[in-house]
């Protein structure tokens, strides 16, 4: 019988293209929160979509760094096991067919047969590189090509032994980067050659056993980072790296429920941020500081965007993994110290992509949940920092921040999505007032509590919706509720003006009261999923998710609508709430290759989906407060290493047709919510569903 692990098919949310996402995700073969992860390359014609599950083509293992395609890759290595001569350099001429139904595809371990060469290609993953098997079936001699896009250059060091680069250059600094590899063989090296800019290593041998190792430091720490283990060694301790975190869930009772969706999105969780330090001979944590290209003491993270992230990744994070929280926050910091801004979406340097500065989001959660509190200090004064200066460049912290203040938005002759970028800005003000009280700052508190009341000046009673207003207090002209983009980031005004999470009375307030509130909150789950594409000029993936899933303009494809369903819970019908989860679930995420309604972003589209089969959410990060949804499995338990104890969920009457929930109980307490001090002293969480609203 397989275990959890193995039953994990990382294929899940990779069938994709550029007009429709399923995920956008890449079947990751890696240790959790890797420096590097592989995956195999079907394509090298379609971008950044280098991988297709429906197309059984096999280019070779890619060393990859890529965390979203809208992103790209960095630093990249392909390596291809071939046998013959091979003359032509092109990927075309070297591929081969493999069949994807025989391959395996698990987070610690892949294994893909070529069909034209007869090979099978195993590898086993560490933090830092990897151990391969490579056979040939037909006991031909065997070589492996090294391709890389950007330039990269090997040299043989020993009889066993190759090292070599991979150069690149960071995104916005544009700084050279270099990942440095190192490659020990357990049979003797023929020969290595070139086929134009492909390394080729040549061996007298039907089967080889590779270790590889990797560092953006130097050569010599590429290979204390080379594994030196078996493969099987490898693959074991690949395996006891991811079961640390999946044995935190342990389904006592899926009441026949298929788990494999849920146990897919605790790998996906735990693949990002990714590590992007190293430890030396001395065991001390090192890394490349990419604003100087200067190697720093401490850890170091990347490939993560906090405007998907600080919504469900980061308070999952603290509900069951807060020890790698604080080793995030360490991290982010320092990050901070060596550019003066907080990240916001790091890859492997700041991209400045999406509104806001949604790292407060995470301290503020961190600071509200205990977590790190002898960083919290620092991170506030980052905070504050990042919060009251503008970059030039518009690249690193707040847009506008000057303007910002002044005007208490940001007007839209000016800025790009000026309403989302608000939004966000009025959430982070709030974030840094309550970390501000938490540290007895109250001047600041209180400065920034009134700052995040900022919204309302974009609220439009006539219309119902938040607008975009320029720098004289006027209206944008020929509003429509159904315009995406121009003011708002990948959505319209319907979903972005529920994004005020951190004072949802206040919005309510605004809109009209509790039934006004409530109406909007009904009326945007019947509406049709309408849109007009205005802001792009063209039709982007997530308008087209939005109208095939066919939630109203409950996009739920996207982040700015990951917490709407639970809006219900603060509204006149809090039994829409489960509803709402329940169809959610069905129809939007299933085990197989178009596994999510949309971008999995380094996630958090995962995470989302944990919490809504746990049956409790995050409404606002930098609160405490977890909202009721309804459990998914009929026994769940969790550990909590906070409190080193086990929380049991119970769902009874957990029936396909008990669609809401009747009563929830903490130790036998009734609740309707419940803060992450009460959940963590909690031991038994109980759910009883009924057929109809009691």
């Amino acid at each position: 019988m397989k275990t959890i692990l193995e039953r994990i098919d990382t294929r899940y949310g990779s069938n994709n293209c550029h007009a429709y996402s399923n995920g956008n995700t890449l079947p990751y073969t890696g240790t959790p929160f890797g420096m590097n992860y592989f995956v195999p390359q079907t394509t090298d014609n379609q971008g950044t979509w280098f991988f297709n599950p429906t197309i059984p083509i096999f280019q070779g293992i890619r060393l990859t760094h890529q965390a979203s395609p809208w992103i790209g890759d960095y630093a990249w290595l392909l390596l291809t096991p071939v046998t013959g001569n091979i003359t032509q350099s092109s990927l075309y001429h070297r591929q081969s067919s493999y069949r994807p139904n025989e391959a395996t595809f698990n987070p610690h371990h892949l294994a893909i047969h070529s069909e034209r060469y007869q090979i099978t290609t195993e590898l086993t993953p560490t933090t830092y590189g990897a151990c391969l098997k490579v056979n040939s079936v037909r006991q031909q001699e065997l070589s492996l090509f090294l391709h890389s896009e950007k330039g990269s250059s090997f040299e043989q060091i020993d009889p066993y032994s190759l090292r070599g680069y991979v150069q690149d250059v960071t995104e916005t600094t544009r700084k050279p980067i270099t990942l440095y590899v190192h490659l020990r063989f357990d049979k003797p090296i023929a020969a290595v050659s070139q086929l134009e800019t492909d390394t080729v290593i040549e061996f007298a041998s039907p089967d080889i056993e590779v270790q590889l190792g990797t560092s953006y430091i130097s050569y010599d720490q590429a290979s204390f980072n080379t594994p030196n283990l078996p493969f099987e060694d490898c693959k074991n301790q690949a395996k006891e790296d991811w079961n640390h975190y999946l044995h935190r869930f342990d389904l006592v009772d899926d009441g026949g429920y298929d788990t494999r969706m849920f146990h897919h999105a605790l790998y996906r969780t735990f693949l990002f941020p990714q590590t992007f330090y190293e430890l030396d001979p001395k065991g001390q944590e090192i890394h490349l500081d990419l604003a100087s290209n200067q190697v720093r003491l401490g850890k170091f993270f990347t490939n993560n965007g906090f405007w998907d992230t600080f919504r469900t990744s980061f308070p999952l994070f603290a509900f069951v993994a807060p020890e790698q929280y604080t080793a995030f926050l360490e991290g982010f910091l320092h990050f901070y110290q060596e550019t003066g801004y907080l990240p916001k979406w790091l890859a492997p340097d700041e991209r400045g992509m999406m509104p806001g500065t949604l790292i407060d989001g995470v301290i503020a959660d961190a600071c509200t949940k205990h977590i790190a509190p002898q960083l919290h200090e620092q991170l506030f004064s980052a905070m504050l920092d990042t919060a009251e200066k503008t970059d030039p460049n518009n690249i690193f912290g707040r847009h506008g921040a000057d303007t910002y203040k002044q005007l208490g938005y940001l007007p839209y002759t000016q800025f790009h999505e000026s309403v989302s970028h608000t939004i966000d800005y009025t959430y982070s003000d709030f974030c840094i007032a309550t970390v501000a009280e938490a540290l007895g700052h109250h001047g600041t508190a209180e400065e920034y509590k009134k700052q995040a009341q900022n919204y309302r000046h974009l609220f439009d009673p006539k219309t119902g919706y938040l607008r975009a207003k320029d720098e004289n207090g006027n209206w944008r002209p020929n509003f429509s509720p159904y315009s995406w983009g121009q003011d708002y980031a990948e959505c319209s005004s319907i979903q972005a003006s529920l994004g005020i999470l951190h004072d949802i009375d206040g919005l309510k307030h605004i809109m009209g009261g509790d039934t006004a509130f409530t109406d909007y909150l009904i009326q945007l789950c019947n509406s049709k999923p309408l849109f007009e594409v205005t802001g792009y000029g063209y039709e982007i993936h997530e308008m087209s998710e939005m109208a095939r899933q066919n939630f109203g303009q409950l996009a739920i494809s996207n982040q700015p609508s990951f917490h709407i369903p639970y809006l219900f819970q603060k509204s006149l019908h809090p039994e829409y709430t489960s509803l709402l989860i329940k169809s959610i679930r069905q129809e939007s995420f299933q085990p197989d290759f178009d596994a999510y309604p949309g971008d999995e972003d380094n996630g958090s589209m995962s995470a989302w989906y944990i919490f809504s089969c746990l049956g409790f959410y995050p409404l606002c990060p930098g609160k405490s407060e977890y909202v009721c949804g309804v459990p998914h499995f009929p026994q769940l338990k969790v550990y909590l290493p906070t409190t080193d104890k086990w929380l049991t969920i119970t769902s009874h009457d957990n029936y396909p047709h008990f669609n809401f929930v009747k009563e929830i109980t903490l130790d036998g307490k009734p609740v309707s919510s419940f803060s992450h001090t009460e959940l963590l002293a909690t031991r038994h969480l109980d759910v009883t569903l009924s057929w109809l609203p009691a």
